[in-house]
């Protein structure tokens, strides 16, 4: 089976915080990814004792055993495989969403997933979960956008970063994956196309970012340290600022490609999968700038063929002396 990507072992961690029970959820469960691992989710139940923890789990297992069982295929067969498979755990939660004596109960789920597929990453959400990509040097390259009251108001301009991590209403997900909706929620899709060798990709629950922001989750996770050392120190800086929340994590590297011969010198290309730009892949750009120097090539080594027939044909009857051709240097497309 072909697959783009490699990477390190996965290290994933799942804490309860100062809350009173766990509503986070991760696929694979702790202890059974495997750098091996096609699909990567993670989960933040709401609703309550029992509530939401049923709700993530469900959706964990629904949408994460579904689309593992395709393993490495393209973005665009991914995309209509996690849609399916995201159809069928809202028909599981509302068969779940029901104790007997017709109230109902109330529950639901915030969603990350994250696929390696053969020609990038397909990242997709619903709610304030978060999928971060990381880079040495660079720092955050990629976060999604949550779903949520706050990140509307900095989106309008009405409220910074800075105030919305104090905000009142900061806990307040504008989308999530909950049963018996007349609309249910839909996930915003993102395929992310540079990708290079060193790249980290962590998915998390809100409570990670409830006392540790991103400068400094970029400090502790690109750290030159072992990739399990970085995440141990992560869970001990959250550990240690009291975050109250469930804090649930995937910390995944990549090392390399099979199918690139160096992931670092790929362009960079993103891709929004919610419409516009069309879906590029690194293996084709790879490829597109191989074909360019054999192409180029091969055009060179024609002009030279035709510039020795036309002087053997000069040299064979008497002509006036031949001008000089100045054969123009080839440039080749940056890659």
């Amino acid at each position: 089976m072909e697959h783009s990507f490699l990477i390190a072992q996965p290290q994933g961690f799942s804490l309860v915080g100062q809350r009173g029970n766990q509503e986070d959820a991760l696929f694979p469960p702790l202890g059974e990814a495997t750098p091996a691992q096609r699909v990567f989710m993670v989960c933040d139940g709401m609703g309550g004792h029992e509530h939401g923890e049923v709700a993530s789990r469900c959706v964990a297992e629904t949408v994460g055993t579904l689309t593992a069982a395709v393993g490495g295929c393209a973005v665009e067969a991914m995309r209509h495989t996690f849609e399916a498979a995201l159809n069928e755990a809202y028909r599981r939660l509302d068969a779940l969403d029901a104790d007997g004596d017709g109230r109902g109960r109330t529950m639901g789920t915030t969603l990350t997933f994250l696929a390696f597929c053969t020609d990038g990453v397909l990242v997709a959400h619903i709610g304030d979960s978060r999928v971060y990509q990381f880079r040495r040097g660079q720092g955050v390259v990629f976060r999604t956008r949550d779903h949520s009251l706050v990140e509307d108001l900095i989106a309008a301009g009405e409220l910074t970063p800075e105030e919305a991590r104090s905000h009142p209403r900061r806990n307040i997900i504008t989308r999530a994956v909950q049963p018996h909706q007349e609309s249910p929620a839909r996930a915003t899709f993102k395929v992310l196309t540079d990708v290079r060798r060193g790249d980290l990709f962590f998915l998390c629950s809100d409570g990670v970012m409830e006392q540790v922001e991103n400068a400094t989750l970029a400090q502790i996770l690109l750290a030159d340290a072992p990739l399990e050392q970085r995440m141990q120190a992560l869970v001990e800086e959250c550990r240690h600022r009291e975050t109250r929340d469930n804090h649930t994590g995937y910390l995944l590297e990549v090392v390399g490609c099979p199918q690139l011969s160096d992931v670092e010198t790929v362009p960079a290309v993103a891709a929004s999968a919610d419409g516009g730009c069309p879906v590029s892949s690194l293996r084709r750009c790879v490829c597109r700038s191989s074909g360019f120097r054999y192409v180029w090539l091969l055009v060179v080594l024609l002009l030279l063929a035709l510039l020795l027939v036309m002087v053997g044909r000069r040299c064979s009857t008497p002509q006036e002396a031949p001008r000089k051709v100045l054969l123009e240097p080839v440039h080749r497309p940056s890659r």
